[in-house]
């Protein structure tokens, strides 16, 4: 169930992406209450996008919340994005470059604080997953689109998201 903190940290990261990537007018124009779109960016996309981790019992959850972001076509990427949801989530993470483009590296978890990163014993390591299936191509070869849904997944090659939904990360602090 979503809590009122729940509601409030997404509308918070929504309205937060919207405002750091200088995107989306609030329109009120003759008491509208359509959003602008900014001049000669065309129609604004839905962006989806999450951070799913293990819990401390191993078990899936939200480490950032899922948001919905409004964005203007062609103005950013997903890594940006990715990058501005990890900073609403408050995750520490490190990333490179290779030959394949940008991989995400690891991310600290916010559950434990132990770093989670390609991991031998499991196979698991920080899947991309657009539209709901593993990525073919890297976070810099996402191409956007409106409806396009991100999540980062904490899983071994061959694993699928989870369905439901997902603690969010505040749960844990609720619950103490």
């Amino acid at each position: 169930m979503e809590t009122p903190k729940t509601r409030m940290i997404k509308k918070f990261a929504s309205v937060a992406l919207t405002l750091v990537l200088g995107f989306g007018a609030a329109g009120c124009a003759s008491g509208s209450s359509e959003q602008a779109t900014p001049e000669g960016t065309g129609d604004a996309m839905h962006i989806t996008m999450a951070v799913i981790g293990p819990d401390a019992d191993g078990n899936p959850m939200l480490y950032a919340p899922e948001t919905d972001n409004m964005v203007s076509p062609g103005a950013s990427d997903a890594w940006e994005l990715s990058q501005t949801l990890f900073a609403l989530g408050n995750l520490d993470y490190n990333a490179s470059n290779s030959s394949y483009g940008v991989m995400l590296d690891s991310i600290t978890s916010p559950v434990d604080g132990s770093v989670l990163a390609w991991d031998e014993a499991t196979g698991c390591y920080w899947q991309l997953f657009v539209d709901g299936e593993a990525s073919e191509v890297g976070i810099d070869g996402v191409e956007l689109a409106d409806g396009t849904s991100v999540v980062w997944y904490y899983s071994a090659f061959g694993d699928v998201l989870p369905e439901g939904e997902l603690a969010p990360v505040d749960a844990l602090a609720d619950a103490a």
